[in-house]
């Protein structure tokens, strides 16, 4: 016996050591790589000739030991290929062709996503990084959107789920970056949260050179936080006067930051109350709008930072809460500029200045969730509001049940959040649904043939058009309903009844077991009001019952109506 329990303790650390040693050779064999960084290059277009040096740019660079870089480039002509890329110093590239794919839509989101989970199932790793390099305008402009295919035609878009919907097919990224133009605004951040921990890119526009990857590709290693943090500058510094993409002395207009999406959320509910409170003041935003630094093609965007800190200096509202959470998203931030400016984060804002802007694009704004926000309903107040109505709500679904009607509406979208107003014979009904709501149901009782019209109004009481529909009474006869049924929570379960034509001034209620025995017998008042409802934890003797199946019948007026109720509470 001694020395059988001596074998097995001299036999443990062996036996973890082994253990240990099989773990570190599966972890090293999982995360062969620290770093995967896919390039999503969409250069069937005029940037064709930037793309090839692009690459020739990664070649010339010294790698990471850990690191895999791939690319797959798109061009005019010659298809697509996928590389693996290598140092290389001669001329042409020179990195292992992986794949040659031949024509495709770069265009197509779904080439998008092939390549994310080709990339990263082929190359495991510890971190990932996807880029996704093209034109592109942010989340509005026709026809670029981000990856336009011009064999095609087509694009990626981003208010519509397309980008989206390509990112979710893969891991989640470390790093998200945008080697396109006006990609970096607080609306694309807010709807690509869930798919990178970090986004980064320009809130204007990006001189064909693009990013310095001659630069970039010998950082990518370590730490996200850090390897991100030192992208912003390395970007803009690359434009500086008399630098490699700039050697004139000419001053390119370059912002590029880092934005940490775990508190997009955060951010979302703040700016929601922070535009609520600023409506009181809405007149006074436009003399503070002409002072903004504006981006993007169509000047439409401005920085998010510094606008918040010019109301706080005007003291229209207090805006600590949304400021310090947007303080703690931005990683890095730097910009160039021709002037002096201040409080800029390098994340944008949409804030058009004029109304034809508004109008041009705020259908496609509330296809993003940051639409339900309400920052357009106050844009559109501090540009004076409209006169224009909404449009009238839709029917989905419409039916009858124990004399009332039930309806399920579509909303009409909206840069308001709206209610509606139900009008049939004498009855008048104001409903509000939650602010945005895409659905909502409204019922009213009835007691003969009959037609509605619903209208929806908007915060300026611009009144839409009526939505009229008509309806038919059929009297309903005895009817008997338990709800839910199986019950689980006495709490929440309830009996309706319909009596038809009958009156009665008392009512019973009788519960047998499945053998028939009387298990409960219960008198009450008839309610005034038709159907009647009755909660079952109001009746004696409900709470005391076993799991189980039961009759239940219901006398009304020398009518009886009987159910079947399951109990499993």
């Amino acid at each position: 016996m001694p020395s059988s329990s001596f074998c097995k303790e001299g036999q443990m650390p062996r036996v973890l050591l082994l253990l240990a040693i099989l773990l570190i050779l599966g972890a090293s064999s999982l995360f062969a790589t620290d770093w995967t960084v896919l390039v999503y290059m969409a250069a069937d277009n005029d940037l064709s000739s930037f793309a090839v040096e692009d690459i020739l740019q990664m070649e010339s660079a010294v790698q990471a030991e850990n690191l895999k870089l791939v690319v797959q480039v798109d061009l005019p002509v010659y298809g697509a290929t996928r590389y693996l890329i290598k140092r290389n110093q001669s001329p042409g590239i020179g990195s292992t062709v992986l794949q040659e794919l031949g024509t495709i839509d770069s265009g197509d989101p779904n080439q998008l996503k092939d390549f994310i989970r080709w990339g990263f199932a082929r190359y495991p790793s510890q971190h990932k990084m996807l880029i996704i390099w093209s034109h592109a305008d942010s989340w509005y402009k026709n026809p670029k959107y981000i990856a336009p295919d011009l064999d095609t035609g087509n694009v990626i878009g981003v208010a519509n789920g397309e980008l989206s919907s390509a990112l979710s097919a893969g891991p989640k990224l470390d790093i998200l970056l945008f080697d396109a133009c006006s990609m970096q605004s607080i609306e694309i951040v807010h709807t690509l949260r869930h798919y990178a921990d970090i986004i980064v890119g320009s809130a204007d526009q990006v001189p064909v050179q693009g990013f310095p990857y001659s630069e970039i590709v010998p950082i990518l290693a370590g730490d996200p936080e850090l390897l991100a943090a030192k992208l912003p500058k390395l970007y803009t510094d690359s434009y500086l006067p008399g630098s490699a993409n700039n050697p004139s002395m000419y001053h390119y207009t370059t912002t590029c930051s880092a934005v940490k999406t775990d508190l997009a959320d955060d951010f979302y509910q703040t700016f929601r109350d922070f535009s609520r409170a600023l409506r009181p003041v809405a007149g006074e935003l436009e003399d503070i709008r002409e002072e903004l630094f504006e981006m993007n093609s169509g000047n439409a965007d401005v920085d998010l930072q510094q606008f918040l800190t010019r109301i706080d200096e005007a003291g229209l509202v207090d805006c600590a809460p949304v400021l310090t959470i947007l303080q703690e998203m931005i990683l890095a931030s730097s910009y160039t500029l021709s002037w002096p400016e201040t409080d800029l984060c390098s994340l944008a804002l949409w804030y058009p200045d004029i109304r034809y802007n508004l109008d041009a694009a705020w259908k496609t704004y509330m296809k993003m969730e940051f639409g339900k926000t309400g920052w357009l309903s106050l844009v559109n107040l501090a540009l004076g509001g409209d006169k224009t109505p909404p449009a009238s709500p839709e029917l989905i679904s419409q039916y009858a049940h124990f004399g009332k009607l039930y309806l399920r509406l579509k909303a009409p979208v909206d840069v308001d959040s709206l209610y509606y107003h139900l009008e049939s014979g004498d009855l008048s009904l104001d409903v509000f649904p939650k602010a945005y709501a895409e659905e909502f149901e409204l019922s009213f009782a009835f007691a003969d043939d009959g037609s509605y019209s619903i209208y929806a109004i908007d915060q300026a009481n611009n009144v839409s058009l009526p939505l009229t529909r008509e309806y038919s009474y059929d009297p309903p006869q005895y009817a008997l309903s338990i709800y839910p049924n199986p019950i689980r929570d006495l709490r929440n379960a309830f009996l309706q009844w319909y009596g038809g034509e009958s009156k009665s001034e008392s009512l019973s209620l009788n519960l047998y077991n499945i053998k028939g025995q009387k298990l409960i017998n219960h008198h009450f008042d008839a309610p005034s009001q038709s159907p009647g409802m009755l909660k079952l934890d109001l009746v004696p003797g409900f709470d005391k019952l076993a799991q189980g199946i039961y009759l239940l019948e219901l006398n009304s007026g020398g009518k009886k109506m009987r159910k079947k109720l399951t109990i499993l509470y």
